[in-house]
């Protein structure tokens, strides 16, 4: 992808874990169990033949979903698989480059792996579903959860297969990449801002 130097970064709060706690109290309170489990059989592991993955490599895939991509316009994290790229917050679909994201998924969450990130149905995002309320989508309102639930790793080593520097947005709760002097196009306005943990994501 030919990402620049990476800069510095302040520690910030992070998405927590006791976040899923509040995520699981307001979809009671809100009535959504059910529409949940019924978006979970309908994201992108359901979507048309992927872009850049045979049928034979995604079913050895096992535990793991390729086809996420880098967006060179917002620098956000999206899922390439489908005819059509989403909604991009700098206008029209999202732009790819770089990297072929293999990312892993409904696997036991550890202390260097996240779980609750979550494709959006409406932008095509990743999105971090630990929250009471879904963030911001460049679609309008907030993300629409549906799919696997992705179990990012982070605070880890970089390998010749990974790429660091994946962050959390705390105003859109999207993934983006920031390892450029600019933070993107965030859908809530401006650039996107910096938290939480540092995501090592492998790629193909």
């Amino acid at each position: 992808m030919g990402f620049l130097t990476v800069r510095d970064e302040d520690p910030q709060s992070r998405p927590g874990r006791r976040a899923v706690l509040a995520r699981a109290l307001g979809l009671a309170a809100a009535g959504l169990g059910t529409a949940a489990a019924v978006g979970a059989a309908t994201g992108p592991a359901s979507a048309s033949p992927a872009k850049t993955s045979s049928p034979a490599k995604t079913k050895a895939a096992l535990a793991n979903q390729a086809d996420w991509r880098f967006c060179t316009k917002c620098y956000g994290m999206f899922f390439r698989g489908y005819p059509t790229d989403g909604a991009c917050p700098a206008g029209s679909g999202h732009d790819a480059a770089g990297y072929n994201f293999n990312l892993p998924y409904n696997i036991p969450e550890t202390p260097t792996a996240q779980h609750n990130w979550r494709f959006c149905t409406k932008c095509y995002g990743m999105f971090f579903w630990g929250y009471p309320d879904d963030g911001r989508c460049p679609a309008g309102n907030a993300h629409a959860a549906a799919g696997y639930d992705f179990v990012l790793p982070h605070d880890i080593p970089e390998t010749a297969t990974t790429q660091r520097n994946w962050r959390f947005c705390p105003k859109c709760y999207g993934l983006y990449y920031y390892g450029y002097p600019t933070n993107g196009r965030c859908p809530a306005g401006n650039a996107h801002s910096v938290a939480g943990y540092n995501f090592v994501l492998p790629h193909l």
